[in-house]
């Protein structure tokens, strides 16, 4: 059925418990997967002939596998395929292939073998597949990742709830050599965080990527209307964001700063040079 097929599994995913319980229930083996050593270790299965690998997670565990992945030689990586089995809480990129949340019609798509070629965009030494940025995006994964209890109990919705926190009772943000930013979003499709519409326009297979300034918003008030028009996808019309669409970008900082990408963490730095990589990687869709 899933011949040449080697099946990663997050066991700290948001849903890995309902996963494990499929899997087994259809004899279907597997490996755990925590950390990118532990992946990296995993892409040997390249060499013993594995073309299909099955990423089970969320954001954060794709990426982990992407940027394992993009260290193989080029030789070994065009032959590879890869699936997403969604159980992460926001499953940003699962939503935009439109790959089911139903794990049978999941595991399905993979069987038809339907795949379309998916651009990466590179920051630094690190790689990310959906959106990402600096500033506010960066301080609320931050957060996020310190409250683990409260990510259980509220889910794929602690994300706009932490938002909405930020806007009431401040943020760090960012400042460039010439502007104090609420944030900086770098956009490979239209949505991050489930919710959050930045730049509708965007597509991950088109050679660019997506670019939002968005200026400190002049009043208290102006933070509500931020979040508001940036879930609906209408931040452009605010007249403190500036767009840009282009392929290679760099950014100065005054001071040192996270750049998330695909809900991670990446790395901190005061300066981040930012391009896409055109299709960089073969999914399942």
């Amino acid at each position: 059925m899933l011949k040449n097929t080697f099946i990663i599994v997050n066991p700290k995913s948001y849903k890995s418990n309902d996963l494990i319980n499929y899997l087994n229930s259809k004899n279907l083996n597997y490996e755990f997967s925590y950390n990118k050593d532990n992946l990296e270790n995993l892409m040997n299965k390249i060499k013993e002939g594995y073309t299909k690998f099955v990423i089970c997670g969320g954001d954060g565990t794709i990426n982990k596998f992407i940027n394992a992945f993009m260290k193989i030689p080029q030789n070994f990586g065009r032959k590879v395929s890869v699936g997403i089995i969604p159980c992460g809480r926001a499953n940003d990129l699962a939503r935009v292939l439109k790959i089911p949340f139903n794990m049978e019609k999941a595991f399905k798509i993979i069987e038809d073998n339907r795949t379309e070629w998916v651009d990466l965009i590179k920051v630094n030494d690190s790689y990310f597949i959906t959106g990402g940025g600096l500033g506010l995006p960066a301080e609320i994964v931050n957060e996020v990742n310190n409250i683990r209890f409260m990510k259980r109990i509220m889910g794929e919705s602690i994300y706009f709830w932490i938002t909405l926190k930020k806007f009431i009772f401040g943020y760090r943000g960012i400042e460039e050599i010439n502007d104090k930013l609420l944030a900086i979003y770098v956009l490979n499709q239209s949505f991050i965080g489930k919710r959050f519409n930045i730049a509708p326009e965007a597509k991950n297979n088109d050679g660019y990527f997506d670019v939002k300034f968005v200026k400190t918003p002049p009043t208290f008030l102006s933070n509500f209307k931020t979040l508001f028009r940036g879930s609906k996808g209408e931040i452009d019309e605010l007249s403190w964001v500036m767009k840009k669409k282009t392929n290679k970008l760099t950014i100065n900082l005054k001071r040192p700063s996270y750049f998330m990408g695909d809900g991670e963490l990446l790395e901190e730095n005061n300066k981040f040079n930012i391009e896409v990589i055109p299709n960089a990687i073969n999914i399942f869709c």
